[in-house]
């Protein structure tokens, strides 16, 4: 056994070298590695965030259907049944907020050519209240044609430049595109087999490693499994409070397009810092055609909103659902999003979470063997 571990060790030493050494292969090795496995991570995060509506649907399934020939299909069921709400629930928020937007988009059009008459206007009056003459109006248009006839130029000489990038864009899209059907076809096999493939991997665990390295290992997976369900809950509750909030405050202030934004909130809720700037913008934009002198009023009740969402409910909810005080949520998500960005901010609470919960059983476990637990 012991060679077997220097063998070990001698081989991964050699690799680890080779792999130094040659460091531009060894990244492209690992990127043409992460494209291939990218489409199946892109399931598991799917199958896990289904999971957690799929497990509830479930307990209610065997409450339900305890016995009788629809307790067999329980798993398929709950799997479609999760699949339909989810499908409906963004179905209704792209039903309810784009029709919006097109009639937004329109009133906006034909609010434009006045306001360039009056903007003409307003110019003419400046002209004349500074004394500007005719050449100026010249100089002035010379410049914007020159302005305008240096872009085209631009453009003329850039085509294969644009239409690279415009093939590359394209080629991106369609990449994600596949990558996602790949990945929720792979979500869905994950779902219906998850008991199967959660006996086959904790065996393969058993079989290369020690009793009590396993049942450390097998211990650390259930704790994760807790904390990443009960962050994605925490996640989507607060989501849904926050958009009530939202809704509440804009009609108690009122402000138009109450619904229409507060389940924008609540839906871009879900994305770290670029779902807040997507509803405010939005938010931004109806208000300035539907009540424009009401802009800054909203304004301000979104930022007070956003501090409402960062500094009480997401510490407390999420921090709660997850096991950490508020103090160690704010520490997470400042040293996630510091380190890598948005998506360091969505997994640093839930790792956190784990890591803490971990250290902490281990901590109590050495001083209970120096018989030192009582310390306070």
């Amino acid at each position: 056994m012991k060679y077997k571990n220097i063998y070990g060790v001698i081989t991964f030493t050699a690799v680890l070298c080779w792999a130094l050494w040659n460091y531009d292969v060894s990244l492209k090795l690992l990127d043409n590695f992460y494209k291939v496995i990218l489409p199946f991570l892109i399931g598991g995060f799917i199958a896990f965030i289904v999971n957690v509506l799929m497990t509830k649907l479930e307990f209610v399934w065997d409450k339900l259907f305890s016995n009788g020939p629809l307790h067999k299909v329980k798993r398929i069921a709950c799997l479609i049944l999760s699949l339909a709400l989810i499908a409906a629930f963004f179905a209704f928020t792209v039903l309810l907020v784009l029709p919006e937007l097109n009639s937004s988009v329109k009133t906006l059009v034909k609010l434009i050519p006045p306001a360039v008459d009056k903007m003409n206007i307003y110019l003419q009056e400046k002209a004349t209240q500074f004394n500007m003459f005719e050449d100026d109006f010249l100089y002035l248009q010379k410049q914007w044609n020159n302005a305008y006839q240096t872009i085209f130029q631009f453009i003329q000489d850039n085509k294969s430049l644009l239409l690279s990038r415009t093939w590359i864009a394209t080629t991106t899209v369609l990449d994600v595109v596949t990558n996602f059907a790949i990945g929720i076809v792979a979500a869905v096999y994950l779902l219906l087999e998850k008991d199967e493939l959660i006996k086959s991997l904790k065996r393969t665990v058993y079989a290369l490693a020690s009793k009590e390295r396993a049942d450390y290992f097998v211990r650390a997976a259930k704790i994760s499994q807790k904390v990443f369900h009960g962050y994605v809950a925490g996640q989507f509750s607060e989501a849904l409070i926050l958009g009530c909030l939202c809704f509440a405050g804009m009609i108690v202030i009122g402000l138009p397009y109450a619904l229409v934004i507060s389940v924008l909130v609540a839906v871009l809720g879900l994305i770290p810092i670029l779902g807040t700037i997507i509803s405010a913008v939005v938010g931004c934009f109806l208000i300035l055609v539907a009540a424009p002198e009401k802009i800054w009023v909203f304004l301000v009740f979104f930022i007070v909103l956003q501090r409402i969402e960062g500094d009480i409910l997401y510490p407390k909810i999420v921090g709660k659902a997850v096991g950490l005080s508020e103090l160690w949520v704010l520490v997470a998500v400042t040293v996630g999003g510091s380190v890598a960005g948005i998506m360091g901010m969505i997994m640093s609470v839930p790792v956190c979470s784990v890591a803490y919960i971990l250290i902490s059983e281990k901590v109590e476990q050495s001083l209970s063997e120096k018989n030192m637990s009582d310390i306070d």
